[in-house]
């Protein structure tokens, strides 16, 4: 797949991704209600994203992702922008990376913890898997490119 569709898809999926976290900001301070993932006790996003879990050091989990899904967005946009610039898909590696690692923690905790999950963090979960992928197929990709 060329650079430039895997960078649209990144961009597709950071969208996706601010829109969930958006919503599950929204839902975690009670501006919108969960009827839309609250399925059964299986399924409850109230459970995930309002529960013991939700925060980090008072900062809620959905905030993190709809910082991280926007810092992803202007990577991808920048490296559209400036495709001779390595830096950009080496952040867009590390920056995924990390993010896909705790997505997993949380996953963790959704499955051992909680024994419940959460529609929202679940597309979640996807839209950050597509964007690390397609960004190690980057990296790879400019590591076979000689520099101009």
């Amino acid at each position: 797949m060329k650079p430039e569709r895997l960078l649209k898809l990144i961009l597709l999926c950071a969208t996706v991704g601010v829109a969930l976290s958006a919503y599950s900001f929204a839902h975690h301070y009670q501006f919108v209600s969960g009827a839309l993932c609250d399925i059964n006790a299986t399924f409850n996003c109230d459970i995930v994203n309002r529960g013991p879990f939700s925060e980090i050091g008072g900062v809620p989990v959905s905030l993190m992702g709809l910082v991280g899904y926007g810092f992803l967005f202007v990577a991808a946009m920048l490296r559209l922008r400036q495709p001779h610039d390595r830096s950009i898909v080496n952040f867009l590696v590390i920056a995924s990376g990390g993010a896909f690692l705790f997505a997993l923690y949380l996953t963790g905790i959704e499955a051992f913890v909680l024994h419940a999950w959460c529609v929202m963090c679940m597309s979640s979960q996807a839209a950050i898997t597509v964007i690390f992928a397609s960004s190690l197929w980057l990296f790879r990709h400019q590591r076979r490119v000689p520099l101009l």
